[in-house]
């Protein structure tokens, strides 16, 4: 088996799922934003800020995986991976 090409093949095919991914995320993180925004409840603000934070952290760890998996190709690409 070439790792190398297995390897580049799952990134090639995870990148597009990411992006999908991200813009559904933003649209669930743009509606949950709105309600925060509505409500008068403080308590529930709180709650919703929390939530919102929780959609930031995911994002960040997909920002993440979406480095990592461009550090890969080029690791690939200058052969440092065996």
């Amino acid at each position: 088996m070439d790792t190398k090409r297995e390897a580049l093949k799952l990134q090639r095919d995870l990148l597009p799922k990411i992006i999908e991914f991200g813009t559904d995320l933003d649209e669930f993180y743009r509606r949950f934003r709105e309600l925060r925004v509505i409500t008068n409840d403080l308590s529930f603000q709180g709650a919703l800020i929390n939530v919102e934070h929780a959609f930031f952290m995911v994002v960040q760890s997909l920002n993440i995986l979406r480095e990592q998996l461009r550090l890969l190709e080029v690791a690939t690409k200058k052969k440092e991976i065996e």
